[in-house]
């Protein structure tokens, strides 16, 4: 056959073939294999991320994360690319994409509906098909029995780290290696977390290696099946509530030092790292932000559903989507819904500093003028950043607006389903005791 007579889909498969068919790096047992496979480095990856919008080079960017990811597998890698393909309008490349994510463990059923600019092809065979697997992975998710807590990554951790503390010229080798070897959705928080060997070797080797020796006896397994029974307690109370929901897997992993829990279209991750709080914890090497922020065992499962909840959202408003406003009731109704289903009232230090009314006024007075601004830099994800009040008081807020909403809502199973997938979330706040903030100064 002629290749100018092929059909475009071959030809995209045919150029793709030297990239998904690379050697699959579970099936590797000799370490310097495993180091000439390729890990790319996503800060060196992403450095031209953010000219895209000027440039227009969609496809080219998408076909490198393709190549950068031909060892590597990520199921979000291949989402992304998958993103930027939709953005060029190459429909067959974006079906293409998303079924390798599937392979690779992608789990998000509502995943076509977060893709920009694409309308999936149903005449065609490669989107019937992608639908029939997204659809069985809807009913899958839909039982509260596909929850588990996998511990894999975790068990697997340590002697990996035993290892790299005591030979720390190779300690870079040898992550390479767990990340590879170990369970698949390592790839994936390498790319979400990770980033990349040097941020890896920097937090647990360099930094805080005390802290990281000190951990492994945190994790016996008596604490985590209590935790696990717990957790499924309150992804069953989450069912009752809101019939549509769906349960991710929820993967417990080793982190760096940088987030408690972290929504992915493969499921949920949870940095065990996080989760080391006790009086004989040492503090040597973390800064005063990570001393501040790790927990305490018992709270992961209010961490766990506060993820859980993530994976739930599904918003449609693409007017405010980016604004402080849609980013604050993002992260406070997960807060809400987690006191929602576990029947006990959030306490914590941002709500007692809001009690004071002096304080209260300033913060609503600071929220009113940000509301449709895109930059949340007082509001979320400030830990060791502002001087001026308490961090990611923006959780607190947006909790409470949610939670307002929610009582003076009528309907409650209903307003459970428009604080996940409102396409307004201005209807949320003017129909919550903080319409206010929308109020002109006279």
């Amino acid at each position: 056959m002629n290749r100018r007579n092929l059909p475009r889909v071959f030809i995209f498969i045919i150029l793709l073939t030297p990239f998904l068919n690379s050697c699959e790096a579970g099936n590797e047992t000799d370490k310097e294999a495993v180091k000439k496979l390729y890990l790319p480095d996503l800060n060196l990856l992403y450095e031209d991320y953010e000219q895209l919008d000027s440039t227009g080079a969609y496809n080219t960017f998408a076909y490198k994360l393709v190549n950068a990811n031909r060892d590597l597998k990520s199921s979000e890698l291949y989402v992304e690319a998958a993103s930027l393909y939709a953005q060029a309008g190459q429909s067959d490349s974006v079906a293409i994409l998303l079924h390798k994510a599937i392979d690779n463990g992608m789990a998000n059923p509502k995943i076509i509906s977060k893709l920009h600019g694409i309308k999936n092809n149903m005449d065609m065979p490669l989107w019937r098909d992608l639908q029939m697997r997204l659809d069985s992975i809807q009913l899958r998710l839909q039982d509260v029995s596909n929850y588990s807590m996998e511990m894999g990554s975790m068990t697997l951790f340590w002697d990996y780290f035993e290892q790299a503390a005591e030979d720390t010229a190779n300690a870079k080798h040898i992550f390479k290696e767990f990340i590879f070897k170990g369970p698949r959705e390592l790839r994936d928080f390498y790319v979400v977390r990770y980033i990349n060997l040097n941020n890896m070797y920097g937090q647990m080797i360099n930094a805080s290696p005390d802290y990281f020796h000190y951990l492994k006896n945190q994790f016996n397994q008596d604490s985590i099946n209590a935790l696990k029974s717990k957790t499924a307690g309150w992804m069953r109370n989450f069912k009752d509530i809101y019939p549509k929901a769906v349960f991710p897997k929820v993967y417990v992993v080793p982190g760096i030092l940088n987030s408690g829990g972290t929504a992915t279209e493969m499921g949920m991750f949870v940095g065990g790292d996080m989760y080391g709080r006790s009086d004989s914890m040492p503090t040597a090497g973390l800064t005063n932000w990570q001393k501040e922020a790790i927990m305490k065992v018992s709270d992961l499962p209010g961490l766990t559903i506060h993820e859980l909840m993530h994976f739930q959202q599904n918003y449609q408003d693409t007017e405010n989507n980016e604004t402080v406003l849609a980013q604050v009731i993002s992260e406070g109704v997960c807060d809400f819904l987690v006191e929602l289903c576990s029947g006990k009232e959030l306490q914590n230090s941002n709500l007692t500093y809001l009690s004071d009314i002096e304080n209260e006024q300033r913060i609503m007075n600071d929220l009113k003028n940000d509301l449709f601004s895109d930059d949340n830099s007082k509001w979320l994800y400030n830990g060791g950043g502002i001087n001026d009040r308490p961090h990611d008081l923006g959780y607190t807020v947006g909790y409470l607006i949610s939670k307002s909403y929610y009582q003076l809502a009528v309907n409650k199973q209903k307003a459970v389903f428009e604080l996940l997938n409102t396409n307004d979330f201005l209807s949320i706040l003017k129909a919550s005791d903080y319409a206010f903030l929308l109020e002109k100064d006279l």
